[in-house]
């Protein structure tokens, strides 16, 4: 290590950057990024002690300026404090890498001084034995990482090496499958975790980390959106997308917003980057529509919005999982071209000719009919009823909503204008959408386990079942109104039924049960013709 000589910390101390991430003896990966590196790719992500910042190509240490610094084999050229690596050099990306301590005073400053990482090693097996730990890590692996292939078997999770407050994340997240493991299942009957005192680690880490973030810090907060709250009528939206933008600062600061697929790191390494970062992406995406909320995220300074089949290596899945996942990423490219196109906020104000709307509309549901599976019309109720491939069918459906509301309601607006396009619907369009929902609904089954669903789920079951409603006191004739609360009160039925097991759907339920609590007709302006109709239905229950 003889580029870190001269920095005030002992050379072993960053010896993990050419190391696994266990620790064990130097890490070596054969190949040629660009000639430019030896072919000893060492690591960027995996140790504690390792917070690589970028440098991007607006700042003040100039990128091709960095670029003719000499180098070692590495690509890293060291200062007394700090060491620059150098992972790419035709369009140069270059991170910093700071000795630990240069943050001390800054954390002081406003309050964030964290224990050690053995403390809080300490404190977390406290509340988490380490043989509790690695069955709660196995029960993460069996039902939360087919939804968000985050990690990289390359550095399995191990309670006694991994970062603390990643572990107290993945416990936190885990715990409510624990009746599913036979000695956790009554270990926990009677000493269960404390989730309190998880969150105060994780809370207590994560602002101390936030001062100098690592790719821990991100899976972390990562964690932290995708946990469900403890109450399912509450969907937390304020503490979630405020996270999410934490989450989007800090991946960003560690150089998730850019393509690690030429760097000189490890292969693994690049996959496990890649999946993180679209992963970050889409959850910005899929929040940002279920929250009614502006992205955190603009594609044009993102680059990885979309996932490859190269990126399944190491991710520990199956080949029907990563079906899943590829599915689920062709799906979030068409939910972001709709974000973009209809509800950005310049867009939506410079509201489209119907025409040119219909058009949008148009091409929008064709690029979505194109990466339908065959299995989201299909009623065999043996077709992939596994919850990512669930959560996969309500987003379809969702993004379809989303696709046809804008033109809906824009129909709405310029009845005149629209009668001259009598071959095209968007009502009659949105309707079929949200019957073929209603029978999804009815076709979902449960095995009586526990079920992890991503957290935009909750708003896409209730803005479905708002759909209809809009549905119904729009409707231009009696006709329509009628079949629109027809489908309402079916729908909210199914959801009756299936909310014990299914309890994503509660608060959409809950939402949808309170106006009729209070009275359609008391909380909404009704038609003439409208309030006939809901009159009948009430005859016909």
């Amino acid at each position: 290590m003889d580029f870190l000589q001269d920095l005030d910390i002992d050379g072993s101390e960053y010896q993990f950057m050419f190391q696994t991430p266990d620790n064990n003896a130097l890490s070596t990966v054969a190949g040629s990024v660009d000639g430019s590196y030896s072919n000893t790719y060492p690591l960027l992500d995996g140790h504690e002690n390792l917070h690589p910042e970028t440098l991007g190509l607006s700042g003040d240490m100039d990128p091709y300026l960095l670029q003719r610094y000499q180098s070692d084999e590495h690509g890293t050229f060291k200062f007394k404090q700090l060491a620059i690596r150098s992972v790419n050099s035709n369009t140069p990306v270059q991170f910093l890498i700071s000795q630990p301590s240069l943050f001390t005073q800054s954390r002081k400053e406003v309050g964030h001084t964290g224990a050690l990482i053995s403390s809080q090693r300490a404190e977390l097996e406290k509340a988490v034995s380490p043989n509790m730990g690695k069955r709660l890590i196995s029960l993460y692996n069996r039902f939360i990482a087919p939804h968000y292939p985050v990690f990289s078997t390359e550095s399995p999770h191990n309670p006694a090496t991994s970062a603390p407050c990643l572990l107290a994340a993945i416990y936190s997240i885990a715990l409510p499958f624990a009746m599913y493991d036979d000695q956790l299942c009554i270990d926990m009957a009677y000493d269960s975790p404390d989730a309190e005192d998880l969150a105060h680690l994780i809370n207590t880490a994560v602002a101390f980390d936030i001062h100098s973030p690592n790719i821990a810090t991100v899976q972390t907060l990562f964690l932290l959106i995708t946990r469900p709250s403890s109450n399912p009528l509450v969907s937390d939206a304020s503490y979630r997308w405020t996270t999410m933008g934490t989450l989007v600062s800090a991946a960003t600061n560690i150089g998730l917003h850019l393509d690690p697929s030429l760097w000189n790191v490890p292969p693994a390494q690049i996959a496990a980057r890649r999946r993180l970062s679209f992963f970050v992406f889409a959850m910005d995406q899929w929040l940002a529509a279920a929250l009614g909320r502006p992205p955190h995220i603009s594609r044009a300074n993102w680059l990885i919005d979309e996932l490859s089949t190269q990126d399944e290596l190491s991710s520990g899945l199956d080949a029907s999982q990563w079906a899943n996942i590829m599915a689920f990423s062709a799906l979030t490219s068409c939910l972001t071209n709709t974000l973009d196109r209809l509800y950005s906020l310049r867009s939506f104000s410079q509201i489209h000719r119907p025409e040119e709307l219909q058009t949008t509309v148009l091409e929008l549901s064709g690029s979505l009919g194109r990466i339908k599976p065959d299995w989201i019309s299909s009623t065999d109720p043996n077709n992939d009823n596994s919850v990512p491939g669930m959560a996969i069918k309500l987003g379809y459906y969702y993004t379809q909503l989303l696709i046809l509301r804008v033109a809906v309601h824009t129909q709405n607006s310029h009845l005149s204008a629209t009668s001259t396009s009598d071959q095209w619907s968007p009502r009659d369009i949105l309707k079929t959408v949200l019957e073929q929902y209603s029978d999804f609904l009815k076709t979902l089954k449960s095995d009586e386990t526990a079920e992890h669903w991503p957290p935009w789920c909750q708003s896409a079951f209730s803005s479905l079942c708002f759909a209809m409603l809009f549905m119904f006191v729009s409707a231009t004739t009696y006709e329509e109104a009628l079949s629109s609360m027809e489908l309402l009160q079916t729908t909210r039925k199914q959801m009756r039924l299936k909310a014990n097991a299914f309890v994503v759907m509660r608060l959409g339920l809950l939402r949808m049960d309170a106006i009729f609590w209070r009275g359609v007709d008391q909380v909404l302006k009704l038609d003439p013709h409208v309030k006939l109709a809901l009159d009948a239905s009430k005859q016909g229950t």
